[in-house]
């Protein structure tokens, strides 16, 4: 659209400036007050300081050095000259000499023009709150200096000046301190700013006025392209402007927009199936999610392999809704995978058969537990021959994923649909997860039961040993003892208690290695109580004889090595192989049950009788 034949955004904004004036002129009128107010001060500072300088030519410094109390002719003379010059003029407030000594600085002759005066000092009366300026100048002091500010108390308004008083000598004998008020000043300033609040109002009102009719003037394109805007951006992309500013570049703007409202119209319909498709996705992905954390819940508390498998391959087709689902598991030489559990009609007449593949040559299963990797199988091209199977006619799409644990391929979950396209590459994620979980599922019920079979085992070597070692002992010896009321007595033999009596065998990993008999005084049954009493009792006896038997067995042990580490030592004294062979000797005689020891090196003599060492038992 042509827009040169409007005028420019430039021409607008000179109207603008009118505006700017106003504001302009606000600030030369602050800048007036300010000239104005340095101008009254700088004048009443000149005139402070015009009559600090002549009060101070006026002092007489040889008599104001005499002075030395109040009252006295000195002091009386300089009080009179000083209180004239206060009358002189209205507007001073206070006329006074100052001197100076060790603490500090001091009052000497404060004017009084009458006597009802307030605030007038005494002689010798300290200035408690000097100026630093005054502070800083009083020793050095050679001509008039004035405070650089007004100072306010509870009283009035000052600027003060000071001048040094000097005798005939020239030497300073003193400070004359002048007080202006500084009211006049103040209220000429106020008077003046009034005056210029007033204008500034005044014209403020008018400004305001012009301010509104350029600003509606200079809004309203902007405000049309703003209700443009509030329409696009409550969802009416429909709107267009119709009513295009005469203003050149909100012209190009309105035109600029419009082109974006159509744009953005577009985009947000792709950007509304974008989401439409993407939201579908999700959705998919969290029921996929859902139901492998149901099928990881179902089988943790599964112990038994089998059970896991059947669980997991039924879960997968209720919970996913796929047409079939195996698992196959690599056999002990890893070249063949076999079917264990599926859950289609068709995958259990194949676990029937013994359905198996070979690992990296046949079917889908086999490349998945030779890559280690999974695959998507589709219906068409190449992969349309891993179909062809009898038993799974409906198969249009298969997805086959690895059984991992650290590395190891265990086995392949095989997932197959009757759609076409049925998976995708964002469907590999949640399915490799919950194969993840199978494996370890699998792994754990495979080393339950490893560890189980081993207990068991070591159960069965425990009980052997146990039941030898007792054998021997029970051989060796039985021991018995008997209670009555006559005390305790031993016996060689168990014996148990006729018609009436109660026997709790002492059995140590169900073998039997002695009992316990009662019999009561009277003639009443055993309660149940007593039975399960005396029964806990015959077990406690059990742990403790075979703690007993083993600390026997340890403790021989020991005595034996202790003795074998002995004659080692004896045998590294010996310097010769005959004095070996002697120690040898004699130390295996001093053994219990030995009655002739031989020892040889070399081939023994045909005749010779072989001596060998007893057997021994320990117990």
């Amino acid at each position: 659209m042509e827009t040169n034949r409007y005028p420019t955004l430039g021409t607008r904004i000179a109207i603008v400036l009118i505006v700017l004036a106003a504001l302009f002129g606000a600030v030369v009128s602050f800048i007036l007050f300010v000239n104005f107010r340095t101008e009254l001060r700088n004048s009443l500072r000149h005139r402070l300081e015009n009559i600090a300088t002549l009060t101070g030519m006026q002092q007489n410094g040889d008599d104001f050095a005499k002075v030395q109390s109040q009252g006295d002719q000195y002091y009386n003379k300089i009080l009179e000259r000083n209180a004239a010059i206060k009358r002189s003029d209205p507007d001073l407030r206070f006329v006074y000499t100052m001197r100076k000594d060790e603490q500090g600085i001091y009052f000497v002759v404060d004017a009084r023009i009458s006597p009802d005066e307030e605030d007038i000092s005494d002689y010798s009366d300290r200035y408690e709150q000097p100026s630093q300026i005054l502070v800083d100048n009083f020793d050095t002091m050679t001509k008039t200096i004035v405070e650089p500010d007004f100072y306010t108390d509870e009283f009035n308004t000052f600027l003060s000046a000071y001048t040094p008083i000097f005798n005939s000598s020239g030497e300073k004998v003193g400070v004359l301190g002048v007080d202006i008020l500084a009211n006049t000043i103040k209220a000429q300033e106020q008077n003046y700013l009034s005056r210029l609040v007033g204008i500034y109002l005044i014209s403020l009102f008018f400004l305001v006025i012009c301010s509104v009719i350029f600003a509606n003037y200079l809004a309203q394109p902007i405000v049309n392209l703003r209700d443009m805007a509030n329409k696009i951006s409550s969802g009416d992309f429909n709107t267009r402007i119709s009513d295009i500013p005469k203003t050149r570049e909100l012209a190009e703007l309105a035109v600029d927009l419009n082109m974006m409202t159509e744009n953005l119209s577009q985009l947000i319909n792709d950007l509304e199936k974008r989401v439409t498709e993407r939201t579908a996705g999700l959705t998919k992905k969290t029921d996929q999610l859902r139901a492998a954390s149901y099928i990881a819940r179902q089988t943790a508390d599964v112990q038994e392999l089998s059970s896991i498998l059947e669980i997991v391959v039924n879960l997968i087709t209720n919970q996913f809704g796929f047409y079939h689902a195996g698992i196959f598991l690599i056999n002990e030489t890893g070249n063949e995978a076999i079917l264990q559990a599926a859950s289609s009609e068709g995958g259990a007449r194949m676990v029937e058969r013994g359905h198996s593949l070979r690992v990296g040559s046949q079917g889908i299963v086999g490349y998945v537990a030779a890559q280690k990797r999974a695959r998507i199988a589709l219906d068409v091209g190449a992969d349309a021959v891993f179909f062809n199977n009898p038993d799974l006619p409906m198969t249009r799409s298969e997805v086959a994923l690895p059984l991992l644990v650290r590395s190891k391929v265990l086995g392949v979950l095989d997932i197959q649909s009757d759609q076409p396209q049925a998976f995708g590459a964002e469907d590999i994620d949640v399915l490799q997860t919950l194969a993840d979980q199978v494996a370890v599922a699998i792994e754990n019920a495979r080393l339950l039961s490893e560890a189980q079979a081993a207990l068991m085992q070591l159960e069965a070597v425990s009980t052997i040993r146990t039941r030898e070692a007792w054998s021997q002992k029970l051989f060796r010896q039985s021991l018995g003892f008997t209670y009555t009321p006559l005390g305790i007595r031993t016996e060689s033999a168990s014996s148990e208690n006729g018609e009436g009596g109660l026997n709790s065998l002492i059995t140590l990993r169900g073998q039997n290695i002695g009992s316990i008999s009662l019999t009561r005084k009277d003639s009443n049954d055993w309660s149940k109580v007593d039975e399960d009493l005396v029964n806990e009792v015959a077990y406690q006896v059990g742990l403790a004889v075979d703690n007993l038997r083993l600390l026997e067995d340890a403790q021989q042990r020991a005595r034996q090595e202790q003795t074998i580490g002995e004659l080692a030592t004896r045998f590294s004294q010996s310097l010769d192989i005959d004095s070996l062979l002697q120690i040898a000797a004699r130390e295996l005689g001093q053994m219990s049950d030995v009655s002739e020891v031989s020892v040889y090196i070399g081939q023994l003599p045909e005749q010779a009788p072989q001596k060998r060492r007893p057997k021994r038992t320990t117990g």
